[in-house]
């Protein structure tokens, strides 16, 4: 990658909103993987670094989730992303 194609992404990244950020490393980490199906396996379990406290509540929210779909109570996922883009 030539020098300003590097200068480029970095002034972009820089231009992000702070609230992006996380999205466009995920976006790049992609990027990154794309060519390797297994790169990600490289990166060790991302649940690692999780305070066994989030973890515990994380597990907790999944089980609630499980269970609502399971009532019947979901959203189907059309009606959620409208709903998330509409909170913008």
């Amino acid at each position: 990658m030539s020098n300003a194609a590097k200068k480029l992404l970095h002034d972009l990244v820089e231009a992000l909103p702070e609230s992006e950020t996380q999205a466009a490393r995920r976006y790049l980490e992609y990027l990154r993987d794309q060519s390797d199906p297994y790169a990600h396996l490289d990166h060790g379990d991302p649940f690692e670094q999780m305070p066994e406290e989030e973890r515990t509540r994380l597990h907790a929210d999944l089980d609630q989730a499980e269970k609502e779909i399971a009532a019947g109570q979901g959203i189907p996922a059309g009606e959620l992303l409208r709903e998330l883009r509409a909170s913008r």
